[in-house]
C-alpha cells in the first residue's frame, strides 16, 4: 500500500486589524478625519469644508490605485518626492586615485545610498577546513549591527525525481532550516536567492571547435551543431545562494571577553555557516566553499549589472583569476538612478516585486517549477526566513487566536459577516499550533522577485512574462513602486532589506 501524496498549504496573510478588520493606518486616518470634521463643525465652517476631511480620510483608508491600496502608495510617494527634492535619486560613485585610499584593510567599496553602512570584510578562517579555504567574505551592516556570510548550494535534478523523493528532499530542507529555531538563537534571518540568466552556448561552441575537428562533416557533428543552434536561446544558468545573518544584539558578552560585538558576531557566524553546510549536505545538496570576499564582491557586481558577466568571464580565462576576478573594493556599481517603477544600476534596469499572495490551494513539492524554469531573461527569486523560537511561537499563536476571536465577536455584535478568509485564518492558526506541538519549527517568511534587463522595452517584456509564470505557480506579484531601491536590496546576498521585527 503506497502512502498518500503529501501536499503543502500556505496560510493567509494576517488581516485581522484593530477594529472590524481595519489596520492601524486606516483607524488612525478615519479618527483624524472625524476629529477634524467635528472641529470644523464646531467653528461654523461651510458644509463642503466640514465633509472634506472625512472624504479624504475614507479615500486614504479604503481607496485603491488599481494595483495597490492608497494607504500603501501614499508613504512611498512621499518618500519618492522627498528623495527627488533632495536630489538623492541619482548617485555617482567617487573614483579614487591609485595609492590614495590609505590602508587596504580599511578601504571599503563606494556604495549607493540604499547600501550605505555595509562593509565587506575579508575574514581569515583557519578552523573552517575545506568549507572556506580562501577565507570568508562577511558583509557587515554597521547600522543594524549584523554580519552575513553566504554559501553557494547546488541541488539535484529535482524536477526529474519521483514524487516520493521530492517530498523527502523538501522534508530534509526543512530539517536543515529548523536548526536555527532555538530559544537563544543569534541568527536573525536566512535568505535564499535563486538567480537565473541566459547562459548561451559559448562553452559548447569552444568545445566543438577544439574537439570536433576530426568529426567535422559527419552526421554527429551536424546534429550537435543543430542542437546548439536550437537550444542556445533557451539555455539558462542558475545559481542558488544561502545567506545567514547573525545579529550582534542577540549575543551576550562572556566574562573576560574583550572583543568587540562585531568580532563576536563574526565568530558566531562562522560556526552557524559551518553547521548549516553540514546539515545541507545531509539533505542531499552539494555545498561549495563559503564565498570569499572576492567572490562576494563578484556576486554583488553581477547582481547590480548582469551585463558585466561576459567581461568577467573573459577575465577568468586570464591571469586576473589568480587574484580574484573582482576586488572586494570594487563590489558596487558606479552609478544608480531610482525611478518610480524601476532602478537603473550602471547598464541594467531592475524591477522588483513582492509576493503578495501565495498559493491558496494545497500544492505539491514541485509547485514552483513554472516560475523557476521559465527562461525569460535575468531574474532573481529571493525568500527571506526569520526563525521564531518555540516559546515566542507559542505566545504569538495565543495572541493571534485571541485577536481573531475578538474580531469575530466584534463583527457579530456590529452585524458584519464573518467571511471565508477569516475562517481560513483560524484554521491556519490551529495548524500552526498542531505543528509546533508535533515538534516542527516555525519561520516567518517573505518572497521577492527581481527582473533585470538592459532597456525599458526589454524590461517590460520580461516582467510581463514573469508575472504570467508566477501566476501559473499560484503567486500574485505586486510591484514595489516608489521603493525600487530598497526592494532591490532584497535580491542581494546581504542581511538587509526587511525591517527587523519587534521581538514578542
Amino acid at each position: 500500500m503506497t502512502a498518500p501524496a503529501r501536499t503543502y498549504r500556505f496560510g493567509p496573510l494576517d488581516r485581522a486589524g484593530w477594529i472590524l478588520g481595519l489596520g492601524a493606518s486606516q483607524c488612525v486616518a478615519l479618527a483624524i478625519g472625524v476629529v477634524t470634521c467635528g472641529f470644523l463643525l464646531d467653528h461654523g465652517a461651510a458644509a463642503p469644508a466640514v465633509l472634506a476631511p472625512v472624504v479624504v480620510a475614507a479615500g486614504y483608508a479604503f481607496g485603491t490605485t488599481g494595483t495597490a491600496p492608497v494607504r500603501e502608495v501614499v508613504p512611498a510617494a512621499l518618500r519618492f518626492g522627498r528623495d527627488t527634492l533632495r536630489r538623492r535619486r541619482t548617485w555617482l560613485a567617487e573614483l579614487p586615485l591609485l595609492g590614495s585610499s590609505g590602508e587596504a584593510g580599511e578601504r571599503q567599496p563606494s556604495l549607493p545610498p540604499f547600501l550605505s553602512g555595509l562593509a565587506l570584510l575579508d575574514v581569515p578562517v583557519t578552523h573552517f577546513g575545506a568549507v572556506a579555504p580562501a577565507g570568508l567574505g562577511v558583509v557587515a551592516d554597521r547600522s543594524a549591527r549584523t554580519v552575513s556570510a553566504t554559501l553557494r548550494v547546488r541541488g539535484r535534478e529535482f524536477s526529474l525525481l519521483e514524487r516520493a523523493e521530492q517530498e523527502r528532499l523538501v522534508h530534509l530542507w526543512g530539517d536543515a532550516l529548523a536548526g536555527f529555531c532555538t530559544e537563544r538563537t543569534a541568527v536573525a534571518s536566512v535568505r535564499v536567492t535563486e538567480w537565473a540568466a541566459p547562459a548561451g552556448v559559448s562553452e559548447h561552441e569552444r568545445y566543438l571547435a577544439v574537439a570536433g575537428e576530426r568529426a567535422e562533416g559527419t552526421d554527429a557533428h551536424r546534429a550537435y551543431t543543430g542542437l546548439l543552434a536550437t537550444a542556445g536561446p533557451a539555455a539558462t544558468a542558475h545559481e542558488t545562494l544561502v545567506t545567514v545573518t547573525v545579529s550582534a544584539r542577540r549575543l551576550r558578552a562572556r566574562a573576560g571577553d574583550r572583543r568587540s560585538a562585531e568580532e563576536r558576531a563574526v565568530d558566531e557566524l562562522v560556526d552557524e555557516i559551518r553547521l548549516l553546510a553540514s546539515r545541507l549536505e545531509t539533505a542531499g545538496l552539494t555545498v561549495e566553499a563559503a564565498l570569499s570576499a572576492a567572490e562576494t564582491a563578484e556576486v554583488l557586481r553581477v547582481r547590480c549589472d548582469p551585463g558585466v558577466l561576459s567581461r568577467l568571464e573573459g577575465r577568468r580565462r586570464s591571469l586576473a583569476a589568480l587574484a580574484g576576478v573582482v576586488s572586494r573594493f570594487n563590489a558596487g556599481p558606479l552609478a544608480t538612478r531610482t525611478g518610480w517603477s524601476s532602478l537603473r544600476s550602471d547598464g541594467s534596469l531592475h524591477r522588483s516585486y513582492w509576493i503578495a499572495e501565495w498559493p491558496r490551494l494545497d500544492v505539491g513539492p514541485n509547485w514552483l517549477e513554472p516560475l523557476l524554469l521559465h527562461a525569460g531573461g535575468v531574474r532573481t527569486i529571493s525568500i527571506h526566513y526569520e526563525p521564531v523560537p518555540p516559546g515566542r511561537a507559542l505566545r504569538r499563536i495565543d495572541r493571534d487566536a485571541t485577536r481573531l476571536a475578538a474580531d469575530e465577536e466584534q463583527r457579530a455584535r456590529s452585524g458584519f459577516r464573518v467571511g471565508a478568509r477569516h475562517r481560513r485564518a483560524e484554521e491556519a492558526i490551529l495548524d500552526r499550533e498542531a505543528e509546533l506541538v508535533a515538534g516542527y519549527a516555525e519561520f516567518q517568511f517573505a518572497g521577492f522577485v527581481t527582473v533585470s534587463a538592459s532597456s525599458d522595452d526589454a524590461l517590460a517584456d520580461a516582467c510581463a512574462e514573469y508575472e504570467q509564470a508566477a501566476a501559473q505557480s499560484g503567486l500574485e506579484l505586486r510591484a514595489l513602486d516608489g521603493r525600487q531601491d530598497v526592494a532591490f536590496v532584497c535580491s542581494l546576498p546581504v542581511g538587509r532589506g526587511l525591517a527587523p521585527r519587534r521581538r514578542s
